[in-house]
């Protein structure tokens, strides 16, 4: 348990539920997992995508990595306000994308590592960390407001 919750037990669920799912796996189905960065784990993800798995997540502060070579992507687009950089990096032979994002209204700097493939873009792959961080924080709110009742 860390912090009086039972979050840590989410990972071994989810995986199990992903291995099971890819026994039976459409092969023209893609899913698409945003997770908090606790559970990153390069070589597990890396062999998703031979199921069409893939993943977005926060860059570890303390994460390894070896810069392979940066994406082009167009900073003109309006998706992409804020990406700083969108590079591949590798870790024990394992590559992986990341996006250095700097948020416009507070300054801070994000660094999203994804599994999806280099053509999409940069700005989408923050948006969609971003929109999971929201429906986290409500559903948290929701949940601790219910439980004052």
């Amino acid at each position: 348990m860390t912090n009086g919750t039972q979050r840590h037990q989410e990972i071994p669920v989810l995986r199990d539920h992903i291995e099971k799912q890819n026994k039976g796996n459409n092969s023209s189905q893609k899913h698409l997992y945003v997770y908090d960065k606790a559970v990153t784990d390069f070589v597990w993800w890396d062999r998703q995508k031979r199921h069409a798995n893939y993943m977005i997540s926060m860059l570890k502060e303390n994460s390894i990595a070896t810069l392979v070579e940066s994406i082009p992507f167009d900073s003109r687009h309006e998706i992409n306000t804020g990406v700083e950089a969108y590079s591949v990096y590798e870790n024990k032979g394992i590559k992986f994308n990341v996006v250095d994002y700097r948020d416009p209204e507070t300054g801070k700097l994000h660094r999203f590592v994804t599994t999806l493939p280099m053509t999409i873009n940069p700005g989408t792959i923050a948006m969609l960390y971003f929109k999971r961080w929201t429906i986290e924080k409500t559903f948290n709110n929701t949940k601790t407001r219910c439980s004052s009742f």
